[in-house]
């Protein structure tokens, strides 16, 4: 129980706080104006506090750790596991918990800090709340999905405007896991299947990255099946075998390159040698039509030509004739010898080169049977890099198949374990009967109690686990909404106690009341009196005085003795603080 709210600041009003209902009230006064507010009094901030020294996580700029309350530090007075005791926190120093009390018996003993102050940090007293309020100190340790005491005191501390939108979320972005595990816990249900269920879900997970994995780094473009990778496996070994063949005959002639260069350089000459023999036997043949094709001149070839013409020639002009006759001839003897020459030398160097070519073409021919089967040292390196090559792609695609294979058969493992998960999930279910029908019954009880038919606290298991949902007959309102929340959660803490959980205070802010009806107010403020009492718990909530509403209560429900702290909008000092920030 907590007992009451503290501060190191003089204009702090400290709060006393008693069993049963406890109300903080924010009052309008009669000289405030139409632009006054009861907004900024210290309603929410009441709660901030609380939900501060409970541990709540931080962050430097926003809620209490803020420039106007440094050096501020709230203590909250509660009874723990029977004993009371008082724990301090500062706004400076948010990691140290002060503790003041009987704590022998608590799991974690505080211990002093440098400031010679008895406390503990942040983690150990989460762990001692655990303990006294949920029993799960010794609980799930090593558990990847376990229940938190930070999460399961949200329940009972709604401290945040998303933690009345829905009865199993005190957060917008909550995760299913989380939902799902605390939910569980706090209606009696195995929370551990719950955990199990967020497992497969995340090997599930795990599996869809690994095959888009493997479907990216495919061989060849995007080979996603089984069927692909084996057949580009068997591909890439055929290739691997053509690749060791080619390497277990290949030898290594260290003057492979010696050889190779004489054989280049016989090659060239063999080619100017066949150029050669072309060019000179085009030659050859012009020189062998000119001798074919010229004739000598006859003696009177001339005369005839004058007589024809009808000249007769004198007797020196003959003569001279006759003597250019006998020059032409020996010209032309001339010539004839030397084309024979020509065509002599001509056939004596064609001849030479060919019996050349064919020495070389020879000799050439041996260089090259010498190289045949054997290759240079660096050509050796070149198919070693590509058959290492070869073998590591085959490597990977063997990987990748085995990858695929585990992950085909992991997939259809989770889906079995997913059924039998579900059909155990079931049993236990229907095993918790009894557990399970108190929290259902609880909140019908409390539902009926505000409206004229009761309401349902449905709890189903789906193919990924617990489902939870209430119903309140009525229209979609958000007074209906709210209703739910406040349902639920007096479910929850009346449930707590009946399992002998050491959770015992319920907090609302005026939120919880929003939208509804003056008469559902009253009957819920009259329903969480009589549950407290029944059940020893408080119930705590914060309100606007124009928000209460006095006549709908009963004529025997005493609601001013409920009023712990008013607060007023006349000055600065009227709030909770005693300053505005």
């Amino acid at each position: 129980m907590i007992r009451s709210i503290r501060a190191n600041k003089r204009g702090f009003h400290t709060v006393t706080l008693r069993p049963g209902v406890n109300l903080i009230l924010a009052d309008r006064s009669k000289t405030a104006g139409d632009k006054d507010t009861t907004n900024a009094l210290g309603k929410s901030t009441f709660i901030e506090i609380v939900d501060f020294c409970l541990g709540n996580n931080t962050s430097p700029n926003t809620g209490l750790r803020v420039e106007a309350l440094e050096g501020w530090a709230f203590t909250l007075e509660l009874t723990i596991a029977g004993e009371d005791v008082a724990v301090t926190r500062a706004t400076d120093a948010p990691g140290f918990f002060e503790i003041e009390g009987q704590t022998a018996h608590w799991p974690v003993t505080p211990e002093l800090n440098k400031e010679g102050l008895s406390g503990l940090d942040a983690k150990k007293w989460r762990a001692v709340l655990g303990w006294a309020f949920f029993g799960i100190g010794e609980l799930a340790v090593n558990a990847v999905y376990k229940p938190s005491t930070r999460s399961l005191l949200s329940y009972f501390v709604r401290n945040q405007a998303a933690a009345y939108n829905t009865p199993f979320k005190y957060f917008d972005n909550q995760n299913t896991w989380d939902i799902q595990i605390h939910n569980a816990f706090l209606l009696g249900l195995d929370w551990k299947k719950a955990a199990i269920w967020q497992q497969l879900k995340d090997q599930k997970k795990a599996l869809a990255a690994l095959k888009q994995a493997i479907k990216t780094g495919a061989v060849d473009g995007e080979l996603a099946s089984l069927g692909e990778l084996e057949a580009e496996r068997v591909r890439l070994s055929n290739q691997l075998e053509r690749e060791r063949e080619a390497l277990s005959t290949f030898r290594v002639l260290p003057q492979y390159r010696e050889i190779e260069a004489q054989a280049n350089g016989l090659t060239a000459e063999i080619h100017e040698m066949i150029n050669s023999n072309i060019v000179d036997k085009r030659r050859l043949d012009r020189y062998r039509e000119s001798l074919s094709g010229e004739d000598m001149p006859t003696d009177t070839r001339l005369e005839a030509l004058y007589a024809e013409a009808g000249i007769v020639l004198p007797g020196a002009v003959v003569k001279t004739l006759s003597d250019a006759r006998n020059f032409n001839s020996k010209i032309t003897s001339n010539r004839r010898d030397f084309i024979a020459s020509e065509v002599a030398a001509l056939e004596g160097a064609i001849a030479e080169r060919e019996t050349k070519v064919v020495v070389l073409t020879t000799r050439r021919a041996n260089y090259l049977a010498t190289l045949a089967g054997q290759g240079a040292l660096e050509e050796l390196t070149q198919l070693q890099d590509l058959h290492a090559a070869s073998r590591l792609k085959i490597d990977k695609l063997t990987n990748r198949i085995t990858q695929l294979r585990q992950m085909t058969t992991k997939a259809d493992t989770i889906k079995v374990e997913t059924v039998e998960l579900k059909r155990a999930t079931t049993r236990d279910y229907e095993e918790r009967r009894e557990i399970r029908s108190k929290a259902l019954g609880l909140f019908s009880e409390f539902s009926e109690s505000l409206y004229k038919a009761p309401g349902r606290l449905v709890i189903d298991i789906g193919d990924t686990g617990y489902k939870f949902d209430v119903e309140i007959a009525g229209s979609p309102s958000e007074g209906i909404s709210k209703m739910k929340i406040f349902c639920y959660d007096l479910t929850l803490i009346s449930f707590a106690r009946e399992r002998g959980l050491g959770i015992d205070f319920l907090i609302h802010d005026s939120t919880i009341f929003d939208g509804v009806d003056p008469r559902q107010r009253a009957h819920a403020l009259e329903l969480a009196g009589t549950m407290a009492t029944q059940y020893g718990f408080q119930y705590i909530c914060t309100l606007n005085t124009d928000m209460v509403p006095a006549k709908d209560f009963s004529a025997d429900f005493d609601f001013e003795s409920l009023v712990r702290l008013r607060l007023t909008d006349t000055d600065p000092s009227g709030s909770l603080l005693g300053i505005r920030y």
